[in-house]
């Protein structure tokens, strides 16, 4: 099995959260290449990304995770216990990494966004196409019971426009062959980190 084996620390977790809040304050748009090194800095907080979509306490994590020898995800986070896994992919955070070209009032869906919905699709490929290869179990140490694909890129859109219309409908119908499927930007996703540390604090 390829994965890291982490005990994960809630405490540990939200001291990280706060390190990146800080970073991400610093850097109004970023890289693919900085965004996914701040955040392998930053372990416990990785596994939130886990923790939020109901897995149970995250202990396997990996970054640059190849499946089958073909596709790879920036980040997954597991439980061995349960067999549930969640793949990850960072794109950057630019001006146009959500929309770019087209006109003024009407601009498409940028290259960034959709490359990483292809690797989605190829990662939902790789299991619902043979779930029961070996080459695919081996990479996650064997058999999958349930997994989620996670997919962040950009900043928020402009509140009240049309393209935060676009994206919320666009995030809030996302499912591929009965797997979630999260699109997030990089605000959304420490909103509902510190969210999620908010309410294990009550707990």
């Amino acid at each position: 099995m390829d994965f890291t084996k982490i005990s994960f620390d809630s405490r540990r977790a939200d001291l990280e959260l706060a390190e990146f809040k800080d970073w991400m304050a610093q850097h109004t748009y970023f890289s693919e290449s900085e965004a996914v090194a701040q955040v392998a800095a930053r372990p416990h907080m990785a596994c939130l990304l886990g923790w939020m979509v109901a897995m149970p306490p995250p202990n396997l994590i990996k970054f640059e995770f190849a499946i089958k020898g073909l596709f790879r995800a920036d980040l997954a986070i597991g439980n061995d216990k349960a067999r549930k896994f969640v793949l990850v992919e960072f794109e950057d955070a630019q001006e146009n990494s959500l929309f770019s070209g087209g006109t003024r009032k009407y601009r498409f869906w940028s290259r960034r966004l959709e490359h990483g919905f292809g690797q989605v699709i190829d990662w939902g490929w790789a299991k619902h196409s043979h779930p029961g290869d070996v080459a695919f179990t081996n990479s996650f140490g064997g058999r999958v019971v349930d997994d989620c694909y996670t997919v962040v890129c950009g900043r928020n859109p402009l509140p009240g426009s049309l393209e935060q219309e676009r994206f919320d409908f666009r995030r809030s119908r996302l499912r591929l062959s009965g797997v979630t499927v999260q699109l997030l930007t990089y605000d959304m996703m420490v909103d509902l980190m510190s969210d999620y540390m908010d309410m294990m604090r009550v707990w």
